[in-house]
């Protein structure tokens, strides 16, 4: 019996509740509750995460281990029929290792979109976009290019001279 879809006003807080309870405190008993058995959970900044309820509550102990600050907030939310995408914020200090960095004690604020898509009341696949190098930078692991620092002053245009 296929899955029955619900609204999305229902769906938002479906993910809400990931958000809030999985992410922003650690409670990953919640997650049989919101997620599928064998969900599926897709960002290219980890290729490897394979399906499953299981790995995704390591995914989120082992950012959460790296992060113990980390927060989501959730900056605006759009549904619609069984999907649901979520723009977020994120931040947190860096206090242990993560993706082989090894811990800076620096604060970082990425924002990013993930698109869930629920089967039922639960969630059944996520894709997430966000920019690594742009955590990096605020690490202090990578040199930002000059001409993209926020610092990095424009330099005046030449004019043009017309004849008259």
């Amino acid at each position: 019996m296929p899955h029955q879809n619900n609204s999305p006003d229902v769906n938002k807080q479906v993910v809400r509740r990931f958000v809030e309870e999985c992410w922003n405190k650690g409670n990953l008993n919640k997650a049989p509750e919101l997620l599928a058995n064998q969900i599926r959970f897709h960002d290219p900044v980890f290729p490897n995460l394979n399906p499953g309820i299981q790995n995704i509550k390591n995914h989120i102990e082992t950012c959460r281990k790296a992060f113990p600050d980390l927060k989501f907030t959730i900056d605006d939310t759009i549904a619609e029929r069984n999907e649901v995408v979520v723009h977020w914020t994120a931040h947190g200090t860096h206090k242990g290792p993560f993706l082989g960095m090894e811990p800076t004690n620096r604060k970082v604020a990425i924002d990013g979109t993930s698109i869930y898509r629920l089967e039922g009341s639960i969630i059944a696949e996520a894709h997430a976009n966000w920019n690594l190098a742009t955590m990096m930078a605020q690490l202090g692991v990578i040199e930002v290019p000059k001409e993209l620092r926020a610092e990095a002053k424009q330099e005046p245009r030449q004019e043009v001279k017309t004849r008259a």
